[in-house]
Protein backbone atom coordinates (compact mmCIF):
# COMPACT_ATOMS: atom_id res chain seq x y z
CA UNK A 1 0.00 0.00 0.00
CA UNK A 2 2.94 2.59 0.57
CA UNK A 3 3.87 1.76 -2.82
CA UNK A 4 1.06 2.64 -4.22
CA UNK A 5 0.93 6.48 -2.24
CA UNK A 6 3.96 7.35 -4.46
CA UNK A 7 1.88 7.19 -7.28
CA UNK A 8 -0.86 9.59 -6.14
CA UNK A 9 2.06 12.79 -5.39
CA UNK A 10 2.40 14.89 -8.33
CA UNK A 11 5.82 14.20 -9.84
CA UNK A 12 7.29 17.92 -9.73
CA UNK A 13 6.41 17.17 -5.53
CA UNK A 14 8.45 14.48 -5.98
CA UNK A 15 11.36 16.10 -7.68
CA UNK A 16 11.19 18.97 -5.17
CA UNK A 17 11.35 16.30 -2.40
CA UNK A 18 14.07 14.36 -4.11
CA UNK A 19 16.33 17.45 -4.98
CA UNK A 20 16.25 17.89 -1.69
CA UNK A 21 17.36 15.28 -0.29
CA UNK A 22 19.91 14.53 -2.72
CA UNK A 23 21.22 18.00 -1.47
CA UNK A 24 21.22 16.19 2.15
CA UNK A 25 18.38 17.67 3.91
CA UNK A 26 15.86 15.15 5.33
CA UNK A 27 12.39 16.10 3.88
CA UNK A 28 8.81 14.74 4.32
CA UNK A 29 5.94 15.36 2.23
CA UNK A 30 3.95 16.57 5.73
CA UNK A 31 0.28 17.52 6.34
CA UNK A 32 -2.87 17.87 4.82
CA UNK A 33 -1.94 16.30 1.50
CA UNK A 34 -0.60 12.74 3.43
CA UNK A 35 -4.00 13.10 4.95
CA UNK A 36 -6.06 13.32 1.85
CA UNK A 37 -3.37 11.01 0.16
CA UNK A 38 -4.35 8.22 2.51
CA UNK A 39 -8.19 9.06 2.26
CA UNK A 40 -8.18 8.34 -1.06
CA UNK A 41 -8.62 11.76 -1.82
CA UNK A 42 -6.95 14.20 -4.57
CA UNK A 43 -4.70 16.65 -2.59
CA UNK A 44 -5.39 20.25 -3.33
CA UNK A 45 -2.55 21.38 -1.96
CA UNK A 46 1.19 19.99 -1.36
CA UNK A 47 3.25 20.89 1.75
CA UNK A 48 7.05 19.60 2.44
CA UNK A 49 8.78 19.84 5.67
CA UNK A 50 12.62 19.83 5.56
CA UNK A 51 15.57 19.84 7.61
CA UNK A 52 17.04 22.62 5.26
CA UNK A 53 16.67 26.09 6.55
CA UNK A 54 14.67 28.48 4.29
CA UNK A 55 17.78 30.02 3.12
CA UNK A 56 19.26 26.73 2.67
CA UNK A 57 16.25 25.72 0.66
CA UNK A 58 16.59 28.60 -1.57
CA UNK A 59 19.58 27.92 -2.41
CA UNK A 60 18.84 24.03 -3.58
CA UNK A 61 15.98 25.56 -5.96
CA UNK A 62 18.24 28.52 -7.00
CA UNK A 63 16.78 27.71 -10.85
CA UNK A 64 13.53 28.62 -9.75
CA UNK A 65 11.63 31.23 -8.41
CA UNK A 66 11.35 30.50 -4.60
CA UNK A 67 10.14 33.54 -1.88
CA UNK A 68 10.76 33.55 1.93
CA UNK A 69 7.36 34.46 3.44
CA UNK A 70 5.96 35.22 7.13
CA UNK A 71 6.83 36.73 10.31
CA UNK A 72 5.61 34.49 12.64
CA UNK A 73 6.28 31.30 10.56
CA UNK A 74 8.86 31.34 8.08
CA UNK A 75 8.50 29.70 5.02
CA UNK A 76 9.61 29.06 1.22
CA UNK A 77 6.61 29.83 -1.58
CA UNK A 78 8.47 27.47 -4.43
CA UNK A 79 6.38 29.12 -7.62
CA UNK A 80 5.13 27.40 -10.52
CA UNK A 81 3.11 29.48 -12.71
CA UNK A 82 -0.21 29.67 -10.62
CA UNK A 83 0.72 26.96 -8.62
CA UNK A 84 2.69 27.08 -4.84
CA UNK A 85 4.23 25.01 -3.19
CA UNK A 86 4.91 25.34 0.57
CA UNK A 87 8.37 23.99 2.07
CA UNK A 88 8.66 24.87 6.12
CA UNK A 89 11.51 24.20 8.31
CA UNK A 90 11.42 21.39 11.08
CA UNK A 91 10.10 23.46 13.96
CA UNK A 92 10.50 22.76 17.97
CA UNK A 93 8.24 24.52 20.47
CA UNK A 94 9.53 27.88 20.94
CA UNK A 95 11.46 29.39 23.69
CA UNK A 96 10.06 31.24 26.83
CA UNK A 97 12.74 33.67 25.66
CA UNK A 98 11.06 33.71 22.42
CA UNK A 99 7.82 34.31 23.07
CA UNK A 100 8.26 36.60 25.83
CA UNK A 101 8.59 40.06 23.02
CA UNK A 102 4.88 39.90 22.69
CA UNK A 103 3.43 42.76 20.34
CA UNK A 104 1.50 45.55 22.27
CA UNK A 105 -1.27 44.74 20.15
CA UNK A 106 -1.70 41.40 21.90
CA UNK A 107 -0.94 42.41 25.35
CA UNK A 108 -4.90 41.11 26.07
CA UNK A 109 -4.11 37.65 24.72
CA UNK A 110 -4.08 34.08 26.06
CA UNK A 111 -1.39 33.53 28.21
CA UNK A 112 0.27 31.06 26.33
CA UNK A 113 -0.38 32.42 22.88
CA UNK A 114 2.31 31.57 20.17
CA UNK A 115 3.81 34.61 18.30
CA UNK A 116 6.67 33.86 17.36
CA UNK A 117 7.69 29.73 15.58
CA UNK A 118 10.92 30.35 14.20
CA UNK A 119 12.68 27.59 16.53
CA UNK A 120 13.88 24.96 14.15
CA UNK A 121 13.66 21.15 15.63
CA UNK A 122 13.81 17.98 14.08
CA UNK A 123 11.12 16.34 12.20
CA UNK A 124 9.95 14.64 15.82
CA UNK A 125 9.96 18.39 17.60
CA UNK A 126 8.37 19.00 14.21
CA UNK A 127 5.42 16.37 14.30
CA UNK A 128 4.55 17.42 17.81
CA UNK A 129 4.35 20.79 17.47
CA UNK A 130 1.62 19.93 14.81
CA UNK A 131 -1.74 20.51 16.17
CA UNK A 132 -3.80 17.80 15.51
CA UNK A 133 -2.52 13.45 14.92
CA UNK A 134 -4.04 13.14 11.58
CA UNK A 135 -2.16 16.35 10.31
CA UNK A 136 1.11 14.64 11.96
CA UNK A 137 2.37 11.59 9.69
CA UNK A 138 4.89 12.45 7.54
CA UNK A 139 5.75 10.38 4.03
CA UNK A 140 8.89 9.85 2.49
CA UNK A 141 8.24 8.69 -0.84
CA UNK A 142 12.05 8.28 -2.05
CA UNK A 143 11.80 5.72 0.82
CA UNK A 144 8.04 5.27 0.49
CA UNK A 145 7.40 4.78 4.08
CA UNK A 146 5.30 6.78 6.69
CA UNK A 147 6.83 7.99 9.75
CA UNK A 148 4.19 8.58 12.22
CA UNK A 149 5.95 9.97 15.56
CA UNK A 150 3.30 10.45 17.41
CA UNK A 151 2.15 6.81 17.07
CA UNK A 152 -1.43 7.74 16.69
CA UNK A 153 -2.14 9.70 13.48
CA UNK A 154 -2.70 6.68 11.46
CA UNK A 155 -4.93 5.10 14.06
CA UNK A 156 -6.83 8.17 14.26
CA UNK A 157 -7.37 8.72 10.65
CA UNK A 158 -8.78 5.23 10.21
CA UNK A 159 -11.20 5.85 12.84
CA UNK A 160 -11.84 9.32 11.85
CA UNK A 161 -10.86 10.66 15.29
CA UNK A 162 -9.75 14.23 16.15
CA UNK A 163 -7.19 14.93 18.78
CA UNK A 164 -5.29 17.06 19.49
CA UNK A 165 -0.96 16.14 20.11
CA UNK A 166 -0.60 16.81 23.77
CA UNK A 167 -3.17 18.95 26.18
CA UNK A 168 -6.03 20.37 24.12
CA UNK A 169 -6.76 23.34 25.80
CA UNK A 170 -3.24 24.36 26.05
CA UNK A 171 -2.95 23.88 22.34
CA UNK A 172 -5.81 25.91 21.21
CA UNK A 173 -4.51 28.74 23.82
CA UNK A 174 -1.01 28.68 21.78
CA UNK A 175 -2.78 29.01 18.50
CA UNK A 176 -6.85 29.80 18.92
CA UNK A 177 -7.48 29.27 14.74
CA UNK A 178 -6.79 25.15 15.65
CA UNK A 179 -10.06 26.05 17.22
CA UNK A 180 -11.38 26.70 13.62
CA UNK A 181 -9.58 23.81 11.80
CA UNK A 182 -10.71 21.50 14.00
CA UNK A 183 -14.35 21.63 13.54
CA UNK A 184 -12.83 21.88 10.03
CA UNK A 185 -12.16 18.72 10.46
CA UNK A 186 -15.56 17.32 11.64
CA UNK A 187 -17.38 19.52 8.92
CA UNK A 188 -15.07 17.91 5.84
CA UNK A 189 -14.25 14.34 6.55
CA UNK A 190 -17.29 13.78 8.64
CA UNK A 191 -14.91 12.88 11.37
CA UNK A 192 -16.07 12.52 15.42
CA UNK A 193 -14.02 14.41 18.36
CA UNK A 194 -11.95 12.81 20.94
CA UNK A 195 -14.03 13.69 23.82
CA UNK A 196 -10.82 15.82 25.60
CA UNK A 197 -10.36 17.75 22.14
CA UNK A 198 -13.88 18.40 21.97
CA UNK A 199 -14.43 19.45 25.51
CA UNK A 200 -11.56 21.94 24.91
CA UNK A 201 -12.93 23.38 21.33
CA UNK A 202 -16.24 24.14 22.96
CA UNK A 203 -14.44 25.93 25.68
CA UNK A 204 -11.78 28.03 23.51
CA UNK A 205 -14.25 29.01 20.94
CA UNK A 206 -14.33 32.75 22.13
CA UNK A 207 -10.67 32.66 21.63
CA UNK A 208 -10.54 33.26 18.02
CA UNK A 209 -11.29 36.84 18.82
CA UNK A 210 -7.80 37.05 19.27
CA UNK A 211 -6.38 35.47 16.00
CA UNK A 212 -4.90 37.33 13.60
CA UNK A 213 -8.16 38.76 11.04
CA UNK A 214 -5.56 38.34 7.63
CA UNK A 215 -5.30 34.29 9.23
CA UNK A 216 -8.69 34.17 9.65
CA UNK A 217 -9.81 35.81 6.32
CA UNK A 218 -7.13 33.01 4.38
CA UNK A 219 -8.69 30.25 6.26
CA UNK A 220 -12.00 31.40 5.28
CA UNK A 221 -10.74 31.36 1.56
CA UNK A 222 -9.46 28.12 1.58
CA UNK A 223 -13.06 26.96 3.44
CA UNK A 224 -14.71 28.90 0.16
CA UNK A 225 -12.72 26.83 -2.71
CA UNK A 226 -12.94 23.47 -0.28
CA UNK A 227 -15.64 21.05 -2.15
CA UNK A 228 -17.21 20.48 1.45
CA UNK A 229 -18.13 24.00 2.33
CA UNK A 230 -21.89 23.50 3.10
CA UNK A 231 -20.43 20.83 5.55
CA UNK A 232 -17.96 22.92 7.24
CA UNK A 233 -20.20 25.71 7.80
CA UNK A 234 -23.03 23.32 9.13
CA UNK A 235 -20.18 22.30 11.70
CA UNK A 236 -19.15 25.75 12.32
CA UNK A 237 -22.78 26.73 13.52
CA UNK A 238 -23.23 23.24 15.50
CA UNK A 239 -20.49 24.09 17.47
CA UNK A 240 -21.39 27.33 18.21
CA UNK A 241 -18.00 28.54 16.35
CA UNK A 242 -19.22 30.23 13.29
CA UNK A 243 -21.35 32.86 15.80
CA UNK A 244 -17.91 34.46 16.29
CA UNK A 245 -16.64 33.56 12.75
CA UNK A 246 -19.36 34.41 10.41
CA UNK A 247 -21.77 36.11 12.89
CA UNK A 248 -24.16 37.62 10.20
CA UNK A 249 -24.54 34.09 8.60
CA UNK A 250 -25.10 32.42 12.18
CA UNK A 251 -28.07 34.81 12.64
CA UNK A 252 -29.88 33.20 9.25
CA UNK A 253 -29.00 29.62 9.97
CA UNK A 254 -32.39 27.60 9.57
CA UNK A 255 -34.09 30.00 7.72
CA UNK A 256 -35.17 29.09 3.36
CA UNK A 257 -32.60 31.03 2.33
CA UNK A 258 -29.70 29.43 4.46
CA UNK A 259 -30.91 26.46 3.38
CA UNK A 260 -31.05 27.01 -0.61
CA UNK A 261 -27.44 28.08 -0.01
CA UNK A 262 -26.04 25.00 1.61
CA UNK A 263 -28.16 23.11 -1.12
CA UNK A 264 -26.21 25.19 -3.74
CA UNK A 265 -22.98 24.45 -1.91
CA UNK A 266 -23.91 20.92 -1.37
CA UNK A 267 -24.61 20.19 -5.21
CA UNK A 268 -21.20 22.67 -6.08
CA UNK A 269 -19.70 20.10 -4.16
CA UNK A 270 -20.52 16.69 -6.28
CA UNK A 271 -19.79 18.37 -9.26
CA UNK A 272 -16.14 19.43 -7.97
CA UNK A 273 -15.24 15.64 -6.56
CA UNK A 274 -16.77 14.37 -9.81
CA UNK A 275 -14.39 16.68 -12.21
CA UNK A 276 -17.46 18.40 -13.97
CA UNK A 277 -15.79 22.11 -12.70
CA UNK A 278 -13.61 23.75 -10.94
CA UNK A 279 -13.41 25.02 -7.00
CA UNK A 280 -14.14 28.51 -7.89
CA UNK A 281 -13.53 30.95 -4.67
CA UNK A 282 -16.04 33.70 -6.57
CA UNK A 283 -18.95 30.91 -7.38
CA UNK A 284 -18.77 29.90 -4.08
CA UNK A 285 -19.25 33.33 -2.83
CA UNK A 286 -22.03 34.30 -4.76
CA UNK A 287 -23.64 30.99 -3.91
CA UNK A 288 -24.00 31.83 -0.10
CA UNK A 289 -25.09 35.65 -1.34
CA UNK A 290 -27.70 34.88 -3.92
CA UNK A 291 -30.60 33.14 -1.56
CA UNK A 292 -30.00 36.70 0.76
CA UNK A 293 -30.12 38.30 -2.44
CA UNK A 294 -33.05 37.07 -3.66
CA UNK A 295 -35.09 37.99 -0.52
CA UNK A 296 -33.22 41.75 0.07
CA UNK A 297 -33.28 42.57 -3.52
CA UNK A 298 -35.88 40.56 -5.61
CA UNK A 299 -38.87 40.13 -2.26
CA UNK A 300 -38.59 36.53 -3.60
CA UNK A 301 -38.59 33.42 -2.21
CA UNK A 302 -35.36 31.43 -3.19
CA UNK A 303 -34.47 30.87 -6.90
CA UNK A 304 -36.64 33.34 -7.55
CA UNK A 305 -33.77 36.08 -8.32
CA UNK A 306 -34.78 39.83 -9.13
CA UNK A 307 -35.53 41.96 -12.16
CA UNK A 308 -32.48 43.69 -13.27
CA UNK A 309 -31.95 48.11 -12.23
CA UNK A 310 -30.07 50.26 -12.23
CA UNK A 311 -27.87 50.41 -8.48
CA UNK A 312 -27.90 46.82 -8.13
CA UNK A 313 -24.07 45.99 -8.97
CA UNK A 314 -23.57 48.24 -5.66
CA UNK A 315 -26.36 46.67 -3.72
CA UNK A 316 -25.19 43.75 -4.12
CA UNK A 317 -21.81 44.58 -3.30
CA UNK A 318 -22.72 45.69 0.09
CA UNK A 319 -24.90 42.69 0.58
CA UNK A 320 -22.07 40.49 -0.25
CA UNK A 321 -19.67 42.48 2.16
CA UNK A 322 -22.04 42.54 5.21
CA UNK A 323 -22.66 39.07 4.94
CA UNK A 324 -18.63 37.54 5.25
CA UNK A 325 -17.73 40.85 8.17
CA UNK A 326 -15.96 40.87 10.22
CA UNK A 327 -13.53 39.03 7.45
CA UNK A 328 -12.23 40.81 4.19
CA UNK A 329 -12.41 39.24 0.83
CA UNK A 330 -10.53 40.37 -2.02
CA UNK A 331 -11.42 43.07 -3.73
CA UNK A 332 -11.33 40.94 -6.78
CA UNK A 333 -13.02 37.99 -5.29
CA UNK A 334 -15.93 40.69 -4.48
CA UNK A 335 -16.02 42.09 -7.79
CA UNK A 336 -16.35 38.70 -10.08
CA UNK A 337 -18.55 37.37 -7.16
CA UNK A 338 -20.98 40.68 -8.22
CA UNK A 339 -20.44 39.97 -12.11
CA UNK A 340 -21.44 36.35 -11.24
CA UNK A 341 -24.37 37.73 -9.29
CA UNK A 342 -25.31 39.73 -12.20
CA UNK A 343 -25.60 37.33 -14.97
CA UNK A 344 -28.12 34.78 -13.50
CA UNK A 345 -30.64 36.89 -14.34
CA UNK A 346 -30.23 36.63 -17.76
CA UNK A 347 -29.54 32.94 -17.66
CA UNK A 348 -33.09 32.18 -16.02
CA UNK A 349 -34.80 34.67 -19.00
CA UNK A 350 -32.07 33.76 -21.40
CA UNK A 351 -31.26 37.12 -22.79
CA UNK A 352 -28.43 37.46 -25.00
CA UNK A 353 -26.26 34.77 -23.71
CA UNK A 354 -24.03 34.09 -26.61
CA UNK A 355 -23.26 38.30 -25.91
CA UNK A 356 -21.60 37.27 -22.47
CA UNK A 357 -19.61 33.88 -23.37
CA UNK A 358 -16.58 36.15 -23.93
CA UNK A 359 -16.80 38.00 -20.79
CA UNK A 360 -14.68 37.57 -17.94
CA UNK A 361 -16.53 35.34 -14.92
CA UNK A 362 -18.72 33.45 -17.53
CA UNK A 363 -17.87 29.74 -16.95
CA UNK A 364 -18.45 30.41 -13.27
CA UNK A 365 -21.63 32.33 -13.83
CA UNK A 366 -22.95 29.48 -16.12
CA UNK A 367 -21.97 26.50 -13.81
CA UNK A 368 -23.99 28.82 -11.83
CA UNK A 369 -26.63 28.56 -13.48
CA UNK A 370 -26.61 24.65 -14.61
CA UNK A 371 -26.82 24.17 -10.42
CA UNK A 372 -29.56 26.30 -9.61
CA UNK A 373 -31.61 25.01 -12.23
CA UNK A 374 -31.06 21.95 -11.47
CA UNK A 375 -32.39 22.75 -7.64
CA UNK A 376 -34.98 25.49 -8.85
CA UNK A 377 -35.45 26.07 -12.13
CA UNK A 378 -36.19 23.03 -13.85
CA UNK A 379 -35.87 24.41 -16.99
CA UNK A 380 -35.49 21.50 -19.71
CA UNK A 381 -32.20 21.11 -21.51
CA UNK A 382 -31.14 24.16 -19.46
CA UNK A 383 -27.32 23.42 -20.25
CA UNK A 384 -27.68 22.75 -23.68
CA UNK A 385 -28.79 25.96 -23.93
CA UNK A 386 -26.49 27.64 -22.43
CA UNK A 387 -23.36 28.62 -25.24
CA UNK A 388 -20.15 27.57 -24.03
CA UNK A 389 -17.29 30.36 -22.78
CA UNK A 390 -15.26 31.41 -25.56
CA UNK A 391 -12.31 31.85 -24.14
CA UNK A 392 -11.05 28.85 -22.36
CA UNK A 393 -7.41 28.62 -20.78
CA UNK A 394 -6.36 26.31 -23.38
CA UNK A 395 -7.00 29.32 -26.40
CA UNK A 396 -7.41 32.49 -24.75
CA UNK A 397 -4.41 34.60 -26.32
CA UNK A 398 -1.69 35.37 -24.20
CA UNK A 399 -0.80 38.88 -22.87
CA UNK A 400 2.16 40.54 -24.58
CA UNK A 401 4.57 42.60 -22.35
CA UNK A 402 4.65 46.09 -23.18
CA UNK A 403 7.84 47.22 -24.86
CA UNK A 404 10.69 48.45 -22.64
CA UNK A 405 11.29 51.42 -21.95
CA UNK A 406 14.69 53.19 -23.68
CA UNK A 407 14.89 56.06 -21.45
CA UNK A 408 14.90 57.03 -17.80
CA UNK A 409 14.03 54.29 -15.06
CA UNK A 410 10.81 52.77 -13.97
CA UNK A 411 10.17 52.52 -10.19
CA UNK A 412 10.66 49.48 -8.64
CA UNK A 413 8.00 47.83 -5.62
CA UNK A 414 9.18 44.78 -3.19
CA UNK A 415 7.05 43.17 -2.22
CA UNK A 416 1.04 33.13 6.49
CA UNK A 417 -0.19 26.35 10.06
CA UNK A 418 -1.74 22.20 8.66
CA UNK A 419 -5.48 22.02 7.28
CA UNK A 420 -22.51 19.57 0.68
CA UNK A 421 -22.72 15.27 1.55
CA UNK A 422 -19.98 14.88 3.93
CA UNK A 423 -17.65 11.82 2.76
CA UNK A 424 -17.74 9.70 6.01
CA UNK A 425 -14.55 6.91 7.68
CA UNK A 426 -16.87 3.92 7.23
CA UNK A 427 -15.43 4.76 3.06
CA UNK A 428 -11.51 5.01 4.28
CA UNK A 429 -9.29 2.19 2.77
CA UNK A 430 -6.58 -0.20 4.80
CA UNK A 431 -3.75 2.04 5.69
CA UNK A 432 -0.07 0.56 5.76
CA UNK A 433 1.78 0.79 9.08
CA UNK A 434 4.15 3.56 9.87
CA UNK A 435 7.47 2.80 9.89
CA UNK A 436 8.48 4.67 12.49
CA UNK A 437 6.47 5.37 15.84
CA UNK A 438 6.98 7.98 18.60
CA UNK A 439 5.61 5.57 21.16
Amino acid sequence: MATSLKNKIDPYILDVIGRLRSAGYETYLVGGAVRDILLDRTPKDYDVSTSATPEEVRRVFRDRHTLIIGRRFRLVHLIRGRDITEISTFRKRPDQEEQADRPKRCENAPENMIFHDNSFGTSRDDAFRRDFTVNAIFYDPVDDRLVDHTGLGVRDLRDGIVRTIGDPALRFEEDPVRVLRAIKLVGQYGFAMEPETGKAVRASIELIEHASPSRLSLELEKILRNSYTGSILKAFHDYGFLRYYLPELDARFGTPQMDYALALLGLRGERIRSGIFRASLSTAVAMVALPFAEDEIGRTEPGGLWEPYYGVESDLRHLVLRLFSPLVLTHRTTSDTVCNLIMQPRFFAHRKLHAMADRKGYPGAREFAIIQNLLAWRIPAFEDSCPLPVRTASNSPKRRRPPRRRHGRGDRNSSPDASGGTEKTADVPDFPDASESGL
